[in-house]
């Protein structure tokens, strides 16, 4: 099972999601193993519910099976953790990719197409 961490948007709150896997979709929506939106992404910031949040992490080991632009896709990982904030992804503080245009005002990389979370089990 994968727990997701949103950290909300100027609060200290926090928001779980859980899930068996989820998708980073090309809409910027994030959606669950049902293909239910869990959050949407706009602006640099994750739409969960009414409560905006600057990004999201998960603290387990993940592996990421990634599609690019091109359509080839391939699987990545496993990493220890995962942090997605202003369309950026990373693992600690190595960068990974990019979901979306990236806020951050380092070079334009990529952009996979799809990002899917997957757990070691």
């Amino acid at each position: 099972m994968i727990t997701l961490t949103f950290k909300a948007f100027g609060s200290d709150s926090m928001t779980f999601v859980r899930g068996t896997y989820f998708r980073i979709c090309a809409d910027g929506t994030l959606r669950g193993p049902d293909n239910a939106i869990a959050a949407s992404y706009s602006e640099g910031l994750w739409q969960v519910a009414r409560q905006r949040h600057r990004a999201f992490e998960c603290r387990a080991a993940i592996y990421l099976r990634v599609t690019g632009s091109d359509g080839q896709r391939r699987s990545i990982g496993p990493y220890a953790g995962l942090r997605v904030s202003g369309g950026e992804l990373y693992a600690n503080d190595t960068y990974l990719g990019a979901h979306g245009p990236i806020t951050s005002g380092a070079a334009q990389a990529e952009i996979w197409r799809e990002i899917a979370l997957l757990s070691e089990e």
